[in-house]
């Protein structure tokens, strides 16, 4: 579930404009308040893909075939409670 730079960029931008617009942070340069949070997205998006992939074979090991969706979205949801991630 990898997503393109430029989808993370437009995201990084929105939630600069609007965490500027409501006055809840003040970026000296914008562009690097973008840089920062597209930064972070990333990171996060990878870790979600990471606990996708761990969960998609742990449960291929376990079940012996292709786990469904469900499977897959509570396994996620198990690691990363051990990892104390919030997906």
């Amino acid at each position: 579930m990898t997503t393109p730079n430029r989808q993370i960029e437009f995201f990084a931008r929105a939630i600069v404009n609007r965490l500027e617009d409501r006055g809840l942070v003040e970026f000296g340069d914008a562009e690097e308040g973008i840089q920062l949070v597209a930064r972070v997205l990333e990171e996060n998006f990878a870790a979600v893909d990471a606990l996708e992939q761990q969960a998609r074979q742990t449960l291929a090991k376990t079940l012996g075939r292709e786990p469904k969706a469900n499977e897959i979205e509570e396994e996620m949801q198990r690691v990363a409670a051990e990892r104390d991630f919030t997906l």
